[in-house]
């Protein structure tokens, strides 16, 4: 009896062997989509930091129910999946700080590389930035523009989200943003604690912050800088809108 168990067990082993040794018949994921994001008003590509949007997808091809899927939108706004299954999908800019955008159904995805674009409207600009080198302190200024204060939504009329705060960003390198920072700066002497909503920030209705904001900070001498300064507001990621990038070069002496 118990031989014949081991010889069932020895069976059963090379099944469940032979099994594993199957030739895969499914062909590797190669479907390609890629595109950008631009501002709707500014016509250029959306300003961001890495990390802080995605395009969602959906496989609608696949399942009325499909589990969703990110593809990360780059700093300059681009974004690129070589590996996705053929097949149709649903498409969405999301977590980024910007109004709430539309869906885009219906985009078939093959082989041949598909080019999807998307509009979206910043719930910010960073505008008239300077950045001004005195020594071995930099003072970094901006103003404010809201694009929209309102926007409609399921019928009903939202307004912009409060402003909650300026900060700088400074990093080595040309990644520079909320995602590559140098952490001393990340501190309440370097802010502008806002906490208002837009009406009160511009109060003469022209779109723009009634108040050019200020911050300086030190900075060491014989390094070169990559500078910005980003706003949020209250909305559920508090992601940054973000001015460009400048190249800031501090002398040894």
């Amino acid at each position: 009896m118990k031989r014949l168990l081991y010889s069932l067990l020895i069976v059963a082993s090379l099944l469940c062997m032979a099994s594993c040794m199957e030739i895969d018949n499914f062909d590797a994921p190669d479907a390609h989509v890629t595109g950008r994001l631009t501002d709707k008003t500014t016509g250029q590509n959306f300003i961001t930091d890495h990390g802080d949007t995605h395009i969602r997808i959906w496989e609608m091809s696949y399942s009325t129910n499909p589990a969703p899927q990110s593809i990360p939108v780059k700093f300059d706004g681009t974004y690129n999946n070589e590996k996705l299954f053929a097949g149709t999908y649903d498409m969405l800019p999301q977590n980024g700080p910007y109004w709430p955008a539309d869906t885009i159904r219906g985009v078939r995805i093959g082989r041949q590389t598909v080019t999807q674009n998307f509009e979206v409207t910043p719930y910010l600009h960073i505008t008239d930035f300077e950045a001004v080198l005195e020594g071995a302190m930099l003072t970094l200024s901006c103003r404010l523009s809201a694009p929209l204060t309102g926007k409609t939504i399921s019928g009903e009329i939202v307004p912009l989200p409060n402003i909650l705060e300026i900060r700088p960003f400074l990093s080595l390198t040309r990644y520079c943003g909320a995602a590559n920072y140098i952490g001393e700066y990340w501190t309440s002497d370097y802010r502008v604690n806002l906490r208002r909503a837009w009406g009160n920030i511009d109060t003469n209705g022209d779109g723009k912050s009634d108040e050019t904001y200020t911050i300086t900070v030190p900075v060491k001498k014989g390094y070169t800088y990559n500078v910005r300064m980003g706003a949020n507001v209250n909305y559920t990621d508090q992601k940054f809108n973000y001015s460009e990038v400048k190249r800031i070069v501090v002398p040894n002496d």
